[in-house]
């Protein structure tokens, strides 16, 4: 039996409906365009030895759009191509790519629904290429689309309440990582007129129903603080947090409560250290101190770190972020629970296993008068909870620096430079590597607003610890786009 594709004309005409009577005063802006392509590549199967040209055509349309109406929003990029090889040894190809996302509020309720949907081509296995793209094949189309209620009231009156439910579909070509699912969240907190107390709870649910073997996961987690708030002292509070992850895994510890009683120090509302001793009622931490430190001196700034304890032992949060005219930066570290992630998928194991995400990044852009740097730096270490495959880590860290300078209104320029390593640590043969390197060099020219051309030279490299997968390969193009 045939399985039937996520239709983007779908989502499109089912959120035009999100605007509703408002749609008569809805701002509306529609760019269908065509284009073709033609890129040479040296080495289109990606080999180490007897590397075979090829010259690919590109038979490209889409179209764009955004609907801005009375509290609702439509943004829509839709693209086609079809690939044509005259390399006899591989197959002619047609591509779709979506980016799709809508949202309408419902009058003055508080309200919203929102709806998103995606396809995309992703590599089929990121231990044989992780960079492989359309033009060196090794990928698969991957489809998501996710429908959700939210609800938040006046964070300016006495609680500041906001919630979500949502429904989500993945579907991917190769039924890898295929599941439906389902979840929520609700945070509660006190509002701003609030002088006396302060209050955080927070909830959160998620389970996903795999197709393809029948197993599911499902991640709850519970966290409340509640305590006396004296704006320029000290603020004494209580603390409790629950945590149960049930999925694929043979650890019989996936389920953490625990609660502690602190103090709060403020500097300002906005601004404040806090310390907690906290008593464990599980058999995975013993009791433990925990802490935060939250500065925000003004809305471009902002530091906080926490340390606490999770399923794995101490966990850490960081979010440091700065914004001035030009120049922004942003990091941050995050460790949460996971599973069905098919853009990591690696031979070898399971998707559907639970694993503990932990990732860091660093984004820094600089905005000057004609030129914007751009510099980026993370790091994702996945580690499985008591692994019932053969893969049982996978950690990948990576930088990217790009260069956009604009020389006149018609002409500008980019150059760019990405490395990401891949590790993997197998149960049957211990661990792999794979380097990769990519640099870049185009020029964009538009003859008029309608009508821009592209050209350029990408150059890719992959060092593996395996030396058969070892290749490099260089590339040539030019695109043309008509835009109506």
């Amino acid at each position: 039996m045939a399985r039937q594709r996520i239709n983007p004309s779908i989502y499109l005409l089912g959120s035009l409906s999100l605007i509703g009577h408002s749609s008569q005063a809805a701002n509306v802006e529609l760019t269908p365009y065509v284009g073709t392509e033609l890129t040479f590549t040296d080495n289109v199967n990606r080999t180490k030895s007897d590397k075979q040209s090829s010259l690919i055509t590109a038979l490209e349309a889409g179209v764009g759009a955004t609907v801005q109406g009375s509290r609702g929003y439509i943004g829509l990029d839709y693209d086609l191509s079809y690939l044509y090889y005259d390399n006899a040894d591989r197959s002619d190809k047609f591509y779709q790519s979506l980016d799709f996302y809508a949202f309408k509020g419902l009058g003055r309720s508080g309200f919203q629904v929102d709806a998103s949907a995606s396809i995309e081509n992703i590599a089929t296995d990121i231990a044989t290429d992780a960079n492989a793209d359309v033009i060196s094949g090794d990928t698969i189309e991957s489809n998501q689309a996710e429908v959700g209620l939210s609800y938040r009231t006046n964070p300016l009156s006495t609680m500041d309440l906001r919630s979500r439910v949502y429904t989500r579909v993945i579907d991917n070509e190769d039924e890898i990582g295929n599941y439906t699912g389902w979840g929520g969240n609700v945070t509660y907190a006190n509002g701003r007129a609030v002088k006396d107390a302060f209050w955080l709870l927070s909830v959160s649910y998620d389970f996903r129903d795999g197709k393809d073997d029948g197993a599911s996961t499902e991640l709850s987690r519970i966290s409340e603080i509640l305590g006396l708030q004296t704006i320029g002292g000290f603020a004494p509070f209580l603390r409790l947090n629950y945590e149960n992850y049930n999925g694929v895994t043979d650890s019989p510890e996936n389920e953490i409560f625990n609660w502690g009683v602190g103090t709060r120090y403020f500097w300002d509302r906005y601004s404040y250290l806090d310390v907690s001793y906290n008593f464990s009622e599980d058999d995975v931490n013993s009791d433990f101190w925990a802490g935060s430190l939250n500065l925000s001196p003004n809305d471009k700034t902002r530091f906080y770190v926490q340390y606490d304890k999770r399923l794995r032992g101490d966990a850490y949060t960081v979010e440091i972020r700065n914004r001035s005219r030009r120049w922004t930066n942003t990091l941050t570290y995050e460790e949460t629970p996971d599973s069905y992630e098919r853009e990591r998928f690696v031979e070898g194991g399971r998707i559907d296993e639970l694993y503990l995400r932990k990732e860091a990044r660093w984004l820094s852009e600089l905005e000057l008068r004609r030129t914007r740097y751009s510099f980026s730096l993370y790091q994702i270490d996945r580690e499985t909870l008591e692994s019932l495959s053969d893969l049982t880590d996978d950690d990948s860290r990576g930088v990217e620096l790009d260069v956009n300078h604009r020389l006149s209104r018609a002409l500008s320029g980019h150059i760019g430079y990405g490395y990401e390593r891949y590790e993997f640590t197998y149960v049957s043969e211990g661990k792999d590597s794979d380097d990769y390197h990519t640099f870049s060099l185009d020029a964009t020219y538009a003859f008029r607003p309608e009508l821009v051309t592209k050209t350029g030279v990408k150059y890719y490299n992959r060092s593996s610890s395996n030396s058969l997968k070892d290749y490099d390969e260089t590339r040539l193009f030019f695109d043309v786009r008509v835009e109506f």
